[in-house]
């Protein structure tokens, strides 16, 4: 009898025991660092496990514009606030020096072109004949100075010398009948002695030059002129191929630095990426200088908002599948309770300051709520049916 009873009592306190911590020994899993709950719950012979995570509203489309190169800021053309259409200008930096270049760039291209097509296209007819005079003239020059003058033209120089010889003396001789007259500057004989003197000059000249052999400076000089005019005219003749391709390098250099020179001004304006709302400004005024990549001005499309999960851990990404169902709880909201579905999952953790890790995942909002606003807290709960075993956070 003594023993039945205390069988009784043994199988009464194991009973009340199980009541009091059967709780605690079921899979349900709490994450100590209060980021994240996990419940299980049976609904008919399926078992039911409820992921409880955090999140915050943020924009769907959302950017913070900087200029992709430092400069001088000219204009700041919005303020925090406003609607703003897509390629609306919001902020330029100085751009003289930029349009500066771009101009020489655009002169140097169509010089590089100039100088191409010429290549391409060859002289002009008229190019080539004068340059066939040029060379043909230098050659009889360089020909006669190296045969030198002929007999008949000695005879002839020296009958030219003879009579402005004897034209000389007939005028000095008249020349000085008069001399002794009263004004003899203004007399005829005075005039045609001057007159007499300078053909004898020049006579005297070309006959000296008809008897002269020519000096060794003299035909190089000659033959000189006649190398370099013959390579001018063959320039002309025969475009070289090797110059053309230069020329052609040289014209797509300067397209390439024109195409620089237009993005560098592109790079000084900051232009509306979509159509949203400037919810920010950085403080940057005109005149004020700003370092490549460094915060301007923030813009959103606050249409269309979703939910990013801020601290899903890796039992919760891998059991987590894409397009499921979700309930979104905002406290700021009275707890209302919105729908949503889970648009990504990241495939690899992002480790956070605390030395937690997560797995950044967004949900949709099935339906936009007017209510809501950037940077709103959301409770989530995401049901998982058949998870992969228990996990531990």
């Amino acid at each position: 009898m003594r023993k039945s009873l205390l069988i009784i009592l043994v199988v009464g306190v194991v009973a009340a025991s199980v009541a009091i911590l059967g709780p605690r020994l079921s899979p349900s899993r709490v994450n100590e660092q209060g980021a994240a709950a996990l419940e299980e719950s049976t609904s008919g012979a399926q078992q039911q496990t409820i992921i409880s995570v955090r999140g915050v509203v943020q924009p769907v489309r959302w950017r913070t514009l900087s200029f992709p190169m430092g400069g001088v800021v000219h204009s700041i053309d919005c303020v925090a606030g406003i609607t703003v259409t897509v390629g609306q200008p919001l902020a330029t930096l100085v751009q003289d020096e930029l349009e500066a270049e771009l101009q020489l760039r655009k002169s140097e291209l169509a010089l590089r072109q100039a100088v191409l097509s010429k290549l391409q296209s060859g002289p002009s007819p008229a190019e080539v004949s004068v340059a066939t005079a040029n060379h043909d003239a230098a050659v009889a020059a360089y020909d006669q100075l190296r045969r030198g003058p002929s007999e008949q033209e000695k005879t002839l120089a020296a009958a030219d010398l003879k009579k402005a010889q004897l034209a000389l003396q007939r005028a000095q001789a008249s020349y000085d009948s008069v001399r002794n007259l009263p004004d003899i500057g203004a007399r005829p004989e005075a005039m045609q002695l001057e007159h007499a003197t300078v053909d004898y000059e020049r006579a005297k000249a070309a006959y000296d030059l008809s008897i002269k052999s020519p000096s060794a400076a003299e035909m190089k000089r000659a033959e000189s002129l006649v190398i370099s005019t013959k390579a001018a005219l063959d320039a002309l003749k025969d475009v070289d191929q090797s110059a053309a391709e230069v020329a052609e390098a040289e014209r797509r250099r300067a397209e390439v630095v024109l195409t620089q020179a237009r993005l560098a001004l592109t790079h000084a304006k900051l232009l509306a990426p979509f159509e949203g709302t400037i919810t920010s400004l950085a403080g940057v005024q005109p005149g004020d200088t700003v370092d490549a990549g460094g915060p301007v001005l923030t813009i959103a499309d606050l249409a269309e908002l979703e939910v990013e999960i801020v601290d899903l851990d890796e039992w919760g990404a891998a059991n987590v599948t894409l397009n499921q169902t979700v309930d979104l709880i905002v406290p700021s909201l009275g707890n209302r309770t919105l729908r949503g579905r889970v648009l990504f999952v990241a495939d690899e953790p992002t480790t956070q300051s605390n030395g937690a890790t997560y797995y950044r995942a967004v949900v949709g909002l099935e339906k936009q709520d007017p209510d809501l606003r950037w940077g709103n807290s959301v409770r989530i709960r995401l049901y998982v049916a058949g998870a992969h075993g228990v996990g531990f956070r």
